[in-house]
This record gives structure tokens, sequence and C-alpha cells, in this order.
């Protein structure tokens, strides 16, 4: 039984090498040719193409990420998480996240409120994920003429993440298996994905000793993230 245990343990880490390697080597090469193509006159049509190319390669980026966040969890290793309450660049890799999806989404609107004022034991990294894909969430399904709210505070002996939107309401019945692997209740044809990012997201949150939840009414949908800043 031992064997098997520590043969199904070498499956997985050589999996996940591979599944890491093989797709991100090549997607690099793309992402560095189309830097290199941008470097030199193009068209204004070859241009876009090249944007739309170097887009292409940040969506299937995050997937590989997914994918192997959702490996590493299900085949027993778990999402890591490498906590400290001595890094202090958690609002900073906040804010980064927030304008990077600004760039990525210039037409939408994301009003961001973030005060910090005591110090998280966290891993600021996998916290920046997490924002980006409730982030990234909120812009796929909210209206496009309302702003996606972020909020983020330290009170009452608890960090505080939540992302909010204008948009179709949920029902309690999708509410319910939102944060499973692969659920893409309501999704229309032409939006893309594993619908990993939200579970993704859970087991974030799950690692830090917090957790995740998801109110959805007719003026609102909003997904909530809270840890104890002290842990038990």
């Amino acid at each position: 039984m031992l064997v098997i245990e520590q043969e199904t343990a070498a499956l997985r880490e050589e999996f996940i090498a591979v599944l890491g390697h093989d797709l991100r080597n090549p997607l690099a090469s793309i992402d560095a040719g189309a830097k290199i193509l941008l470097k030199t006159p193009l068209t204004d049509q070859a241009t876009a193409v090249v944007q739309l190319m170097q887009k292409s390669v940040v969506r299937i980026s995050a997937m590989i990420n997914d994918v192997l966040d959702f490996a590493r969890g299900r085949l027993g290793a778990g999402i890591g998480v490498t906590l400290s309450a001595a890094d202090t660049s958690l609002m900073e890799t906040l804010h980064q996240v927030i304008a990077e999806l600004r760039t990525s989404a210039p037409s939408r609107a994301i009003e961001a409120d973030i005060v910090l004022t005591e110090a998280i034991n966290c891993d600021a990294g996998r916290l920046g994920q997490l924002l980006s894909n409730l982030l990234g969430n909120a812009l796929t399904h909210g209206a496009d003429n309302s702003p996606v709210r972020v909020r983020a505070a330290t009170e009452g002996g608890m960090f505080t993440l939540s992302v909010a939107n204008i948009g179709e309401t949920i029902t309690p019945a999708a509410l319910k298996q939102m944060f499973q692997p692969f659920f893409r209740g309501g999704v229309r044809p032409s939006q893309q994905g594993l619908g990993l990012g939200l579970y993704i997201v859970s087991e974030i949150a799950r690692a830090h000793g917090g957790a995740m939840t998801a109110v959805s009414e007719a003026h609102e949908t909003r997904f909530t993230f809270r840890m104890p800043l002290q842990k038990s």
C-alpha cells in the first residue's frame, strides 16, 4: 500500500511539473515574440492583432495557473501559501491587481476602497490571485455601465476583502455550487474559461483559515473573503 502511495505521489509531481513546463515555455516564446513585433513598425491592424495575442497569452497563463492549483489541490498537495505577518506588500499587491484589470478592461469602471491599518498574516501573492479571480469574474458578469467595487479593510479583528457588481441575479441554487470546480452556471456562449476561478478562490481562502461567502440580490452581487487577523 505504501509503495502505491509513493508511486501516486511521484506521478502527481511529474504530472504537475510536465504540465507547468511544457505549456509555459511555448507560451513564453509567443509572448516574447509579440513584444518584439510591437517594437517594429506595424500597421494599425497588425498592432491590434499582436495586442490581442498578448491578451490571449495572459488569459491562457491564468488558465494554466488554475489547472496547476486544481491539480495540486485534488491530488493531495493543496494550494500552497506562505504566511507572513512581516510582509507589508498586500496593499501594494491589491492595487497592482486592480491596475492590471483596469488596463485589460479600459472601458469598465473599477472603484477601490482599501484601508489596511493592521498587520495581516497572509500570503500577499495568493491574496492578489484571489482578488484577480474575483475581479475578473465581476467584470465578466457585471453590467457594462456600472462600476465594480472593491473594498478591503482590517476591522473587528478580521481582514475583509469584497468585490461587488451590478448584474443578473444569481439563483440560490447556483450560489450553492458557485465555489465548486468546473461550475459555469449561467455562462454566456461568448464567455471563456474552465470554471476553476472561484474554486481556486475558495481554496486560497481556506488555506488562510478564512472563508468565502456570496450574496446576490436585485441591486448587487457580492463576493466576500474574511479571515481572522490573529490565528487561534
